[in-house]
């Protein structure tokens, strides 16, 4: 049988896009409704289509896919399977008329898109009047673009003429397939270079696409649903925008596509907006009347900031079309997504439609009715629609995404915007105003319409009273086997009131309340918790609850702060209350005494706007401070949340939180004010599942109050309905997840859920959402809700302007909640209690919570976090949440909290506590797999220091009283490893039983094993040296570093030991410098005429890297790329700021030129993908490796990923599609591999002896640097640069402190004395360094050279001591030996000295000064570096008593040295 010839052509990069989209969704269709008024003629009209069919072959064409093959052909047929129906209309009324037509336009779309074929143009003609007609033309978006539509009618309108007239077309239109194979061809071509490089350079795979608070689902894999939004704008605003774009000299599309950009930061808070614009393809007049799918929607980006003005973004962004038209056939998809998947992404595009044309034939007029045109997947669009005297703004969005509601707001925040711009055009654009009347009636008043009326006149304690006289004979509080009736609760409380008065409380007085809730100690101490709080309030003072936990000083401070003079206790607690003057009333043993006092209620002294309590809360500063809450803020709380939770009369409630907080006090004050039957739950009782469901079995609840987290807990030990309340229960103090509303709800259908949310300043709670049965779950958290009774909120921005419903800001609460504000604080009070903008009442406050947060449309407000927690281990800067983010990934992971712990040593780890799920512990069932799998886990994803050294295995975590973790009970992991046991080899021999000793006395451990891993148990480089003092002490042998790399056990450890001559692999370096063999320039390097405009740099985060940083910013105007370890863009872009915050470098102006590479230097391709490495090689015009692991203690072999093998992908970039020049910092520890006969070192002096180089670190820089040569001498252009050492800022003082020689300053004058030495100091300040280093690298005449980048004018060792002294510190000059000695013995006893890190490599003489540089024998000349300088201002300050001083008074001033006795 003969095969098929098949004559087909590719498709067009268009429609190879469109075939891939159309694999998920039968979407893609274009069609248009024209209208024909006047007399048609049918049967011409149909000829006419049928001609126009002919005369375009992409009407005629079909698509046939081949086997294995992507994409199909596109094959053109001699005709068209075209559809033809006729449709009577004229028997409807107008109104079903229209209905009719608005069905039949749909039905039409529906059956192109379902059609098998996908190659059938469909003609349906809608009779609805002699003289009315609308013809619908459907077709596969395959064969066209709106433009197209447009044609169609100028086409067919002609055509009908031409028909009419017995004539044919004259011309003959550009084809379809003429375009795509000249399309296919342009991107082949070798002049498609500028055109791919422009797309190339944007980076956007960079950017991410602008995500909004409101998307109802972050899950963009969803079917492609798209629905239309249509509102015009007003007559006059019209008219108005006409008259701007006129007198700004611009056009509607760049002025709606800025005010687009605009909108959509506003919204999304992205600090860079990626908006795909339509392209129509048609640049060129021959294309304008072609037909089909030339158009394309391409990316562009703009930075946005507050302070811009609408000129300004204008102006960007019409430059930035302006270049996208130029370059639009040259976009390719992989310049923005590089894989399928990403294809898929939903970007936010835009259009401009022009005033659409109506066409007449011999009496008939042909008009667009409408038109759908879909060829692009998007998750919002707006389209500008210009009519003859009106302007539509269109919002096409994915109704998977968006409801109708939000996208109707947007529409109105999109006219709001435009109107903004033209009425005030030189305001910034961060105050552009984008909330209408409506939405700001919503936000201001609609969503705070929460006025009541609730009576003001009374205090707490006379609800109370009144609540007795209800219902005296009933319970009011029980505890344990305890409990009190109302009338005798009121009874104790008036004796107490009374006695307390003659002790002087009095109104504003506050009175210590300092009880335990515990039914181990005194069964009756809780009660008298109740009782005191109504005793100290009827006496007209307030109360101050202190925690019973509280270590002595915490609450020593608070009774000082606090003033207090009157404290409520019991016995076993007096021995912890701080001596002084404060009068101390034991409730369980002076009731004797109070019982003599007065019985009756007293006459009230306080008023509403007295205190009724105080109440300490963590503070930024380290110590806590106290929110002061009058009576008429508590009444109006009671009120409201009887109100909001409906609490029904003579109810049982219960508190499990501390009174320490006020948690509880949800419900302690409401059950006393209704009858209701208050039971404290002892503290171990609330903690323990069982417990707490045996207690509620036998004393069932109506209402309990608890934090989710507490709850969590217990449910995860005890799945039981019983620790459900009845009625209702309340959550409180955290953020709720679903999850635990789902548990709640299958056990417990019928109890009502609340979620309650308010700071302590805002008295108890301001906001409330009740948690219906079936929700759609449309936030990521439970909801805050809305507020309370007399109760205002506001989501505002940083300059206190209200924000969108849907958008994040921070809330800020108001109205009769608020607290007086913080005891002892005014400046505190006046920065968090500020006055209210939006309020006609000067005295009005609003409370700035520090809670991100934003409205759900419903009004209901939504938690969206707060600061990240910050610690430093080892000088790096960690948050926390990061790494706990990080292991809450892995699957095995149930919860986890990771802390900071200090041993005896002052030694700060990292430490998670992890809870893991039951399947992971049944697969790994030891701690040693666990930790193990988990550390592995972060070792892939988080840099070293940031690693947990100890993994802690929980069932659960602990809580605090109020329900919250509670961090100081986690178990102390220097104490007890209980998981270890298992596992534990004891030692056999003396000697493992000591160096198992010292490692658990080094480490903070109980015990450790002969098989136990040094670096799994928590070791790191500090530590290292630790062990090895104590090592050289106990057995006197001296160990190099690489030997506990090599020997990380205890068991190996003493293999090694007993082996008096220590086995130390010697690496042949030489053997180490072998290059990669691809590693080969593609082209041979030509310098650039140009500066560059984009520059890599490593190491940007170290101490000299900062400054050359600085430098490429101040002496370039390209963008630096700055290779980081970081998991997101904006960590690393922080990280950077931060940075060059510190060392005082920051310029605003810069920052973005400034673009973090997230990568990794010890990865293979620097941890970049294969794309976008070759996406950076075809960006960087310059490279300039500074980076490296500095590590003065590892091996070699520790160092050789990062600082070699780093090297080798430095350079495999710096060849690869365009040849770079690499500026290498090396070190100038490399010569001495010189020839060691040599008196002089020059630049150009051999250094091939490489086995002269001792230390791990100059030993990687030597193969590095040999690396870089041999890269030289295959053609990549190359300059070596080797620094000193590097010291400080020359006019700042700016230094590193952990470096080697501030280290040896630092810790000499702790010590008191110093090494007696000849030898010169050589100390290069970094500035110098920096400046020169850059300059140099920008001479032409430098390439090929190395540059010795030293102090021309070093100090004599015996001149630094003498300046140092002279500056006012006392220092002793002693031997060496001596010296050492004492330094080690001060070690032994207090490991803070700065050069504990380093003692290791101060064991013998020899070590003391190991840079080359310093040494007396060997001269190093500097001649390539002081001829290259010889014509600028670049000079090197001279290590002189000038300089010292500015470093030691940068020191001092900074707190890392003390000021000397003897210097003011």
């Amino acid at each position: 049988m003969k095969s098929e010839i098949l004559e087909g052509f590719q498709l067009s990069p268009q429609q190879k896009r469109l075939w891939l989209l159309q694999q998920d969704s039968q979407i893609y269709v274009s069609q248009v409704a024209i209208l024909l008024t006047g007399i048609v003629d049918i049967e011409v009209l149909q000829a006419a289509t049928h001609k126009v069919v002919n005369r375009h072959e992409i009407l005629r064409t079909s698509f046939h896919r081949r086997p294995g093959i992507k994409f199909p052909l596109q094959v053109i047929n001699a005709s068209s399977n075209v559809s033809w129906c006729c449709i009577n209309l004229r028997n409807f009324k107008q109104q079903e008329q229209q209905l009719k037509i608005a069905e039949l336009i749909e039905e039409e779309r529906c059956l192109v898109s379902q059609s098998e074929t996908a190659d059938l143009v469909r003609f349906s003609l809608l009779s609805l009047a002699d003289d009315r007609y609308i013809l619908i033309i459907s077709l596969p978006s395959l064969y066209a673009d709106g433009w197209t539509m447009q044609n169609l009618v100028k086409e067919i309108s002609l055509s009908y003429s031409l028909c009419l007239q017995g004539k044919d077309f004259t011309d003959e239109p550009v084809q379809y397939l003429q375009f795509s194979e000249w399309q296919n061809e342009l991107l082949t071509e070798e002049d498609a270079k500028i055109g791919k490089n422009y797309w190339q350079e944007k980076e956007f795979k960079n950017i991410e696409y602008a995500k909004l608070y409101f998307e109802l689902s972050h899950n963009h894999q969803l079917d492609f649903q798209p629905d239309i939004y249509s509102l015009a704008l007003p007559t006059d605003l019209t008219r108005n925008i006409a008259d701007f774009v006129i007198l700004n000299n611009t056009n509607y599309h760049n002025f709606f596509l800025t005010c687009w950009y605009i909108l959509i930061w506003r919204l999304s808070k992205q600090s860079e907006i990626l908006i795909h614009n339509l392209y129509n393809g048609r640049k060129y007049e021959e294309l304008h009347e072609t037909l089909g799918l030339l158009a394309k929607f391409l990316p562009l980006s703009c930075p946005l900031t507050p302070e811009f003005k609408f000129a300004e973004v204008l102006a960007y962004i019409s430059e930035q079309h302006r270049q996208g038209e130029q370059y639009q056939e040259y976009f390719l998809e992989a310049d923005i997504r590089s894989s399928q998947q990403e294809w898929l992404s939903l970007p936010i595009c835009f259009e401009l439609e022009g005033t659409p044309e109506t066409y007449n034939a011999d009496g008939v007029e042909f008009s667009i009715y409408q038109k759908f045109v879909c060829w692009e997947r998007f998750k919002l669009k707006l389209n500008c629609i210009q009519q003859q005297d009106s302007l539509i703004t269109e919002f096409a969005y994915n109704s998977h995404l968006f409801t109708a509601e939000t996208i109707q707001r947007l529409a109105r925040q999109f006219h709001t915007l435009v109107t903004s711009v033209i009425t005030n055009p030189n305001v910034s654009v961060g105050q552009l105003e984008i909330i209408d009347s409506e939405e700001r009636h919503q936000l201001l008043v609609e969503f705070n319409n929460t006025q009541t009326n609730y009576p003001q006149d009374k205090c707490f304690h006379q609800l109370f009273e009144e609540q007795v006289n209800q219902t005296p004979h009933q319970i009011a509080v029980v505890f344990g086997e305890q409990q009190l009736t109302y009338a005798e609760l009121n009874l104790r409380a008036n004796r107490l009131a009374s006695y307390l008065r003659g002790l002087g409380v009095k109104p504003e007085v506050l009175v210590g309340l300092y009880i335990e809730r515990s039914s181990k100690t005194l069964p009756k101490a809780s009660l008298d918790n109740i009782v005191a709080i109504l005793g100290i309030l009827k006496a007209g003072g307030a109360y101050l609850p202190l925690d019973p936990a509280l270590p002595t000083a915490a609450l020593a401070y608070r009774l000082q702060d606090a003033g207090v003079s009157v404290l409520l206790t019991q016995r076993s607690l007096i021995s912890k209350i701080p001596a002084d003057n404060t009068q101390i009333i034991c409730l369980d043993t002076d009731w004797e005494l109070i019982n003599q006092s007065n019985p009756d209620n007293l006459t009230t002294t306080a008023k509403p706007e007295n205190l009724v309590y105080a109440i300490y809360t963590s503070g930024s500063t380290g110590n806590p401070k106290a929110v002061l809450v009058e009576h008429r803020q508590l009444v109006n709380y009671i009120y409201a949340i009887i109100d909001r939770l409906n609490l029904a009369k003579n109810a049982s409630f219960a508190t499990v939180s501390t009174f320490a907080a006020d948690l509880g006090n949800t419900v302690i004050f409401p059950s006393l004010c209704t009858g209701g039957c208050l039971h404290i739950i002892p503290q171990e009782t609330a903690a323990d599942a069982q417990a707490l469901a045996d207690y509620f079995q036998q004393h069932p609840i109506d209402y309990l109050k608890i934090v989710p987290s507490h709850l969590t807990a217990l449910l995860a030990v005890a799945q039981t309905a019983l620790i459900i309340p009845r009625k209702s229960l309340i959550l409180g103090g955290e953020a709720s997840n679903w999850q635990l509303i789902n548990q709640i709800q299958k056990l417990s259908p019928e109890c009502q859920i609340f979620n309650h949310y308010g700071p302590t300043e805002t008295t108890v709670g301001a906001l409330t959402y009740s948690i219906p049965q079936q929700t759609q779950q449309l936030s990521s958290t439970v909801p805050l809700g809305k507020p309370l009774a007399n109760t205002l909120v506001y989501v505002l921005d940083e300059q206190l302007q209200l924000v969108p419903i849907g958008v994040p800001g921070e809330l800020y609460i108001g109205g009769a909640g608020l607290a007086r504000g913080y005891l002892n604080q005014p400046e505190l009070t006046t920065a968090r209690f500020i006055q209210n903008p939006f309020a006609s009442d000067s005295q009005a406050i609003l409370y700035k919570t520090g809670d991100k947060v934003r409205y759900l449309n419903d009004g209901n407000l939504e938690f969206l976090g707060r600061s990240d927690r910050q610690v430093k281990i080892r000088g790096f800067r960690i948050e926390l949440e990061e790494i706990e983010t990080t292991i809450k990934q892995h699957s095995g992971v149930q919860e986890v909290v990771v802390t900071t712990t200090e041993d005896t040593n002052s030694n700060k780890r990292l430490v998670a506590y992890i809870v893991t799920t039951p399947q992971f512990r049944l697969i790994h069932q030891n701690y040693q797999a666990i930790a193990t799998v988990l550390r592995n886990f972060c070792v892939d994803k988080l840099p070293e220091y940031a690693i947990p050294s100890s993994f802690i295995l929980l069932k659960a975590l602990p809580l605090t009283a109020n329900g919250k973790i509670d961090y100081q009970a986690l178990p102390n992991p220097e104490q007890t490893r209980p998981e270890l046991e298992q596992l534990y080899v004891a030692p056999r021999t003396d000697l493992e039983r000591q160096l198992a000793e010292i490692w658990a006395e080094i480490l903070g451990l109980e015990q450790v094993g002969i098989h136990d891993n040094f670096f799994e148990l928590g070791g790191h480089s500090l530590l290292i040296t630790q062990l090895l003092a104590k090592l050289r002490k106990i057995f006197s042998v001296e160990l190099p570093l690489k030997v506990l790399f090599d020997a990380p056990t205890v068991a190996d450890l003493a293999a090694q030991i007993n082996n008096t001559q220590i086995a130390t692999l010697d690496i042949n370096l030489d053997s180490e410098v072998v290059l990669d063999a691809a590693i080969i320039p593609a082209t041979k390097y030509i310098p650039q005429s140009t500066p560059p405009t984009a520059i890599l740099l490593t190491g940007a985060t170290g101490f000299l890297g900062a400054f050359l940083l600085y430098e490429l910013l101040q002496k370039t105007t390209a963008d630096i790329y700055c290779l980081i370890r970081a998991q997101t863009n904006e960590i690393a872009t922080q990280r950077l700021q931060n940075h060059l915050k510190s060392y005082l470098l920051w310029d605003e102006s810069c920052h973005q030129r400034i673009i973090p590479l997230i990568g990794d230097l010890s990865q293979p391709l620097l941890g970049l993908t294969a794309d976008k490495f070759a996406e950076i090689a075809a960006k960087i015009d310059v490279i300039y490796h500074n980076g490296a692991f500095v590590n003065f203690t590892y091996p070699y072999s520790q160092l050789k990923a990062a600082n070699v093998l780093g090297t080798q992908e430095i350079l495999r970039l710096a060849a690869q599609i365009k040849v770079k020049p690499v500026h290498f910092i090396s070190t100038i520890g490399v010569v001495n591999a010189a020839d060691s006969n040599l008196k002089l070192i020059r630049e150009d002096t051999p250094i091939n002896h490489g086995k002269n180089v001792s230390s791990g670190y100059t030993q990687s820089k030597w193969v590095a640097e040999n690396l870089v040569q041999i890269a030289g001498d295959r053609g990549i252009p190359i300059s070596i640069y080797r620094p000193g050492r590097i010291s400080g800022n020359s006019q700042t003082g700016v230094c590193n402190i952990d470096d080697h020689t501030f280290r040896m300053i630092r810790g000499c004058i702790q010590l008191g004395s110093v090494p007696n030495d000849d030898t010169m100091v050589n100390l290069t300040p970094v500035d110098y360094a920096s400046q020169a280093i850059i300059y140099l690298s920008q001479q032409p005449t430098s390439l090929g050279k190395v540059f010795h980048i030293i102090n021309p004018q070093p100090l004599a060792w015996e001149e630094v001591v003498n300046s140092i002294i002279s500056f006012g510190y006392p220092l002793q000059a002693i031997d060496y030996p001596e010296w050492r000695f004492k330094l080690l013995k001060e070690i032994e006893r207090s490991p803070n000295n700065p050069l504990s890190p380093l003692v290791a490599t101060l064991t013998h003489k020899e070590s003391q000064n190991t840079n080359t540089e310093d040494s007396p024998i060997q001269q190093i000349d500097m001649q390539n570096t002081l001829t290259g300088l010889a014509e600028t201002t670049i000079t090197c300050p001279p290590l002189n008593q000038h300089l010292l001083n500015t470093y030691l008074s940068y020191l001092i001033h900074n707190s890392f040295l003390k000021n000397p006795p003897n210097h003011s």
